[in-house]
Order: structure tokens, then sequence, then C-alpha cells
């Protein structure tokens, strides 16, 4: 439907100040869509109010130019509640209680060269919370040729025995903290030789190299 001038009626008139009555089957929206009051442009005049009882709400609406209304304030609607959907940020404080648990290795000498197959043993020495040792055997590149062999800390300390690998240098010796990789400490390098012999034994005597038996 449009604007029917009939329905719009004065209730309060007071200087320059106008409470108006429209009454409608017409939905809000309508009433509030552009031009719709045209017809009464002449009579609402800017600062006038509007108490428009449309199809679907009562609603208070204020008076702009050329008899324009506001969205004004709704009193009661038989429409569907409005419907608004809202976010919000949980903040979250939390107290940590942190204990500090020291741990310590340190690599023990080791030597500067051997032969292949020769046994050696690394020591290495054990503070704080650590109780087991790992230890390992590098190649130049870094990775384990020997090992990780796991030995329990006694009175501060942990060793263990390999067998010299193949002939190369750059081999290096590792040990870490079984429980902390982090805690870990590597050796300088160290060069592995062939393994060489000038004389044999057979039982009690040293034989030369042809096979012949060398009195001393």
């Amino acid at each position: 439907m449009s604007f029917i001038a009939n329905s719009l009626i004065s209730l309060v008139a007071a200087d320059s100040f106008t409470l108006w009555l429209y009454k409608t089957t017409d939905s809000r929206a309508t009433v509030l869509s552009p031009g719709y009051f045209n017809g009464a442009a002449g009579r609402l005049l800017p600062g006038h109010m509007v108490v428009v009882q449309a199809g679907d709400a009562t609603a208070i609406l204020p008076v702009r130019n050329n008899g324009e209304v506001g969205n004004g304030i709704v009193v009661d609607a038989n429409s569907a509640p409005l419907r608004l959907t809202g976010a919000a940020t949980l903040g979250i404080e939390t107290d940590l209680s942190v204990t500090a648990v020291a741990r310590g290795v340190a690599l023990g000498a080791m030597p500067s060269g051997l032969n292949q197959g020769q046994n050696f043993t690394v020591r290495a020495s054990a503070s704080g919370a650590t109780t087991t040792l790992k230890f390992s055997v590098l190649n130049s590149l870094g990775a384990p040729v020997l090992g990780p062999t796991s030995v329990p800390v006694a009175a501060g300390s942990a060793s263990a025995t390999f067998a010299a690998p193949t002939p190369g240098n750059g081999y290096r010796v590792k040990v870490e903290d079984a429980l902390d990789p982090l805690v870990a400490q590597v050796s300088p390098s160290f060069v592995v030789l062939s393994a060489f012999a000038l004389l044999l034994e057979s039982g009690v005597s040293m034989l030369i190299e042809a096979g012949g038996r060398m009195v001393m």
C-alpha cells in the first residue's frame, strides 16, 4: 500500500514541535522507504516525531527534511525477534612453577692415533641429574660408525671400550646424556691407521717375516 493522509493524526502540538500518530497495515520497512511520506511533506517538519503503528511493529520515528523519517525506535514488534551474534575473547592467565635440573658431561683424554682393530677406552665425567651416558664413534661426516653404547654413571663417571674402525681421519667420540641429547660433548678428531707388524709370534718364539727363526 501507499501513504494514507487520513491516517496521519496530530497528537500533541507545541510551538515548533508536533507529535503525530500514523496507523497503517504496511510493514515498518515500507513506512521507512524513501518518499513514503511525500504526500505529507508540508505537514511533517524537521524535529517532529511520528508514532507509527505498522502492520508488524510500533515505532517512534524522527522527521527529517522533506518529510523523510529516520529509523527511530521500535517499541513493540510482532515479527521474529532480532537475533544478535556476539563474539568475545577469553583471557587466561597461568602461573608456572619451574625447577631447574642441572646436567653435565665432560670427556676425558682421547688418543691421538689408533691402529685398525685396536681397542681403546673413552671416559667421561657426569654431573647433576645425569645417570646414564651414551658413547658413539663418529666419522668425518658426523655419522655414527660405532655405538651408541649406553653406560650407567657410577661415582660421577662412565667409560666405554671400542675397537678402532677402518683406517681414516676425522674420527670423533661423542658422549651425551641418555635422557637429554642436548647435554653432549664431541672430542677432537683422531686418526685410525692400518694395522702392521714386523714380527710374528710362534709359541714363545718370534719369527721374521720370511718365516725363519730369529735368535736373540
